[in-house]
């Protein structure tokens, strides 16, 4: 049975195809949306909202909805056992726009809430649907999937794959998937401690060559992130076996926790060659991956999809031509490589650094970071350098940088302390 569905059919309901969903279904373009789970992911996963995602939010008229559900976040710990010293960097105000915080809240809640304006905005959403394959004409994609009731033919304009790093629109197209995966592996750890009685703010890096990772707030019932590095090489079926040594290290040993969830996983830096094949395009993890250090993924994922929803909608409405598509591929792996990759590697280098030279080197940065406005003003700002190129005059995104982009040219990276 083939079902027109719309202009736009989007496969993936995690964050990047929901918003992509809501922005779209804003200006009035006709979207599905489908998802082969039974309904979003029940978890925390990416709990933190940086700035610049905060104003797409606030863009989208969902923030006063996350911000009931979030934990303010206004410092950045960054702690450095071996040396025994640690500093706190303070959200400043910058560029006439009070960027002061960040929010942690579970990718869960937030995505919820944008799902439900999404239905509200008259977006068709279809748990229980996968995506198995799609061809395409000059005017039309028509896509195969599996339902609970078997097998069925959904046409539409244009497909987005916002599906995830495994996405099975990826794994469609005639693209490949470039770059390379990390020796060692992370294990994410969501916990219930009191970790605030032991010196750690909110939002915290741990730079160590054995025990490096990071610790965050995920929710306001008590519930924390601890992730941290081991070697790919040990039996990842073991792992928790091997976790409250880690731990010994970053507690006293006699500090209470529960575990509610742990799991490793496989870190890459990965990006599809292109993200236009025809009527078929890619967004967020589907479109690239990165290790989580410094929260680009999902700040990226969330920027493809205001970017990728403005410039379709444009072409759907008439307003711009197809070519436009292919200039958001080609930004978009720019910001990837360029900006979110570049940063993620490095704050993962830092983190994990072993010579002592480099170490001292970072140690000395920190201090700068520490008590230099202008650097830490760099360091908070970085996440708007995702934005990128809005691409058209008209854009919805176009003046939504309150630095004006004064940020984009800068040399900092995120947390750089100068070394590569």
């Amino acid at each position: 049975m083939m079902e027109d569905v719309g202009e736009v059919l989007i496969v993936g309901a995690g964050p990047v195809g929901v918003f992509s969903a809501l922005a779209l279904a804003q200006t009035g373009v006709k979207v599905t949306l489908i998802e082969a789970g039974a309904q979003i992911m029940d978890s925390p996963r990416n709990a933190v909202v940086m700035p610049s995602t905060i104003l797409v939010f606030q863009e989208l008229g969902i923030l006063p909805e996350i911000e009931a559900l979030a934990v303010p976040c206004t410092t950045l710990g960054l702690h450095v056992p071996g040396f025994r010293e640690s500093f706190t960097l303070h959200y400043p105000e910058m560029f006439g726009w009070p960027i002061d915080r960040q929010l942690h809240v579970g990718q869960h809640l937030f995505t919820g809430i944008g799902l439900e304006h999404a239905r509200r905005a008259g977006v068709d959403v279809r748990f229980g649907t996968a995506l198995t394959g799609f061809s395409q004409t000059d005017d039309h994609v028509v896509a195969e999937v599996e339902t609970a009731n078997g097998r069925e033919q959904l046409r539409a304009k244009w497909l987005i794959g916002a599906d995830g790093g495994r996405s099975a629109v990826r794994n469609a197209m005639n693209v490949t998937f470039d770059g390379f995966t990390w020796s060692n592996r992370f294990v994410a750890t969501n916990i219930y401690c009191d970790f605030a009685s032991y010196g750690y703010g909110p939002a915290n890096f741990i730079c160590d060559p054995v025990y490096g990772g990071v610790i965050a707030l995920l929710s306001k019932d008590g519930l924390w992130r601890v992730t941290y590095q081991e070697d790919a090489a040990l039996p990842a079926e073991t792992f928790l076996e091997r976790l409250p040594e880690r731990f010994d290290h970053i507690l006293p040993k006699a500090a209470a926790y529960t575990i509610d969830t742990a799991s490793p996983y496989a870190l890459n830096q990965r990006a599809a060659s292109s993200l236009r094949e025809g009527r078929v395009l890619l967004a967020g993890d589907a479109a690239h991956v990165t290790n989580p250090n410094g929260g680009m993924g999902l700040t990226g994922g969330i920027w493809d999809a205001m970017i990728l929803s403005d410039v379709l909608g444009a072409v759907a409405r008439g307003e711009e031509s197809e070519v436009i598509l292919d200039a958001y591929s080609r930004e978009r792996l720019r910001i990837f490589w360029e900006i979110a990759s570049a940063s993620a590697v490095e704050n993962k280098k830092m983190q994990e650094r072993s010579d002592p030279a480099e170490r001292q080197a970072d140690l000395e940065g920190f201090r700068a970071l520490a008590t230099d406005p202008e650097l830490s003003k760099a360091t908070f700002a970085y996440p708007f350098r995702l934005i990128g190129d809005t691409l058209r005059e008209t854009s919805r995104w176009r003046t939504i940088d309150p630095t004006g982009g004064a940020i984009i040219g800068s040399s900092h990276s995120q947390l750089s302390t100068g070394q590569r």
